[in-house]
């Protein structure tokens, strides 16, 4: 059921949401949802260079002092 774009298109124009026919499409052609996948973006942090950082603002501070 729904294999074809003109299946889907013909339910659309009938008024049916989207969502709906999503749904419809997973359950009659028996796919099986196991979990929402989570992505994250990874990020690399340099330790040694906010050490850096934040020695040069202390230092940059006690002289302004």
């Amino acid at each position: 059921m729904l294999r074809t774009r003109q299946e889907r298109v013909e339910l659309l124009k009938a008024g049916i949401f989207g969502k709906t026919i999503e749904r419809l499409y997973i359950k009659y052609n028996n796919f099986i949802i196991v979990g929402n996948p989570i992505f994250h973006e990874l990020v690399e942090i340099n330790t040694e260079k906010i050490k850096d950082i934040a020695i040069s603002q202390e230092a940059t501070a006690e002289s302004s002092l």
